[in-house]
C-alpha cells in the first residue's frame, strides 16, 4: 500500500506542529497564555520550513532534541523541589510565571538551535557527498 507524498507530508507537518505546541507549552499554567502563541506560531513557521524545504529528519531530530530538554527540566524541577520547598508540598514550576515564561522561551530556543545544527550538519554531508 501506497500513501501519497502530499498526504504524507500532511501527516508530518501535524505531528510535528502538535509535537512543537504541546512540548513547548507544556510549562504554562494556563492553555490560554499569550506566551502559549511562541511555541504554536513559532512551531508552524519551523514546520512549514521543514515542508519546504523537505527537511523533515532534521526536524524530527530537533523536536526529538527539545523533547530531551522538557524531560531534563523535568527531571531538574523533580529533584529541587523535594529540597526548596516546605516538606508536605509540592511547587510545580509552572505556577511560577517567570521562570515558566524563561523555560518556554529557553525550551523554543533549543528546537531552533538544534534544527539550525541538524541543517547545518546535513548541508555539510550533502556537499562531501557530492565532491
Amino acid at each position: 500500500m501506497s500513501v501519497s507524498d502530499p498526504l504524507r507530508t500532511a501527516v508530518a507537518v501535524a505531528v510535528y506542529w502538535t509535537a512543537i505546541a504541546v512540548g513547548g507549552s507544556v510549562l504554562l499554567a494556563a492553555p490560554t497564555s499569550p506566551l502559549a502563541a511562541l511555541p504554536v506560531l513559532g512551531g508552524g513557521a519551523v514546520v512549514a520550513h521543514a515542508a519546504r524545504a523537505d527537511r523533515f529528519v532534521e526536524l524530527g531530530y530537533a523536536v526529538g532534541t527539545m523533547w530531551i530538554a522538557v524531560l531534563a527540566l523535568s527531571l531538574g524541577t523533580g529533584v529541587v523541589d523535594p529540597v526548596a520547598v516546605p516538606a508536605g508540598e509540592v511547587a510545580p514550576l509552572a505556577d511560577a510565571p517567570v521562570p515558566a515564561a524563561i523555560g518556554t522561551v529557553a525550551l523554543f530556543g533549543v528546537l531552533l538551535v538544534a534544527y539550525a545544527a541538524f541543517l547545518r550538519r546535513s548541508a555539510g554531508r550533502d556537499t562531501a557527498e557530492s565532491e
